[in-house]
């Protein structure tokens, strides 16, 4: 019989013991957990309570569920990287420089999907640490009249609700390139770094869950503010 000590509820103990298990490798991806009846008999415990430390795992990544088979360990995605700005980006001061309604660039336009004539609003900010520049965002959205309100933009700094102000955190996702270019050239006097100086490009497209692009932005960052940081695969949030 198991027992949850220290006031532990019994679907903790469930989660964090098989938790355990697949951590260290005893069961291994595709490997079946065994049966709800079984966790039943092994905790003294329900069935509500076995499928709470079950979705529990779920929820965590760490198995996936088949109808009328079971829960199966994941296979890990190392592949698959969460990255994080880092910490003196998002402590840094934004300045506007500059704000133009113009036709967008073929890259521009492929990226927002736009139509031949359309138009758009580029919005061009700088980023400051200890007032030294080290970075430049150019943000593009499809220009309608009165959206996006180019007031709203330079009061909240807020994007990509500035395109859309109905958007909210989950109707939209975005897509992600990084790639180390030189300092273009038309772009020297505002990026305020010397010709061909080494930078970070971070592309990103802003889709919404009905496949809409309401937003592109191009993110230059000079070193040593151009550095993502990565991690792949589980990361265990606690251990009981």
């Amino acid at each position: 019989m198991k027992s949850s000590s220290n006031n532990i509820p019994v679907y903790v103990t469930i989660f964090s013991e098989l938790r355990d298990q697949i951590v260290d490798g005893f069961l291994a991806p595709g490997h079946i957990l065994p049966s709800e009846n079984e966790l039943c008999a092994r905790y003294c415990t329900s069935r509500e309570t076995v499928r709470k430390g079950l979705k529990q795992l779920e929820q965590e990544g760490l198995v996936y569920s088949l109808p009328r088979r079971g829960y199966f360990v994941q296979k890990p995605q190392h592949n698959e990287f969460t990255l994080t700005f880092p910490q003196n980006i998002l402590d840094g001061e934004v300045h506007f420089k500059d704000i133009r309604i113009l036709r967008p660039s073929e890259e521009v336009r492929k990226a927002l999907e736009l139509a031949g004539d359309k138009l758009v609003i580029a919005f061009y900010r700088a980023n400051y640490l200890k007032e030294r520049q080290f970075g430049l965002e150019i943000k593009y959205v499809p220009y309608s009249k009165g959206l996006p309100s180019i007031e709203d933009e330079i009061d909240f700094a807020v994007f990509p609700e500035a395109a859309n102000a109905k958007t909210t955190s989950f109707s939209y996702y975005t897509e992600l390139k990084v790639q180390a270019v030189t300092a273009p050239e038309e772009l020297l006097p505002l990026l305020d770094c010397e010709k061909d100086a080494p930078l970070l490009l971070l592309k990103r497209i802003y889709i919404t869950q009905a496949g809409d692009r309401i937003g592109y932005s191009k993110h230059y960052l000079a070193a040593p503010y151009g550095e993502l940081r990565g991690v792949s695969g589980y990361v265990q949030k606690n251990s009981l």
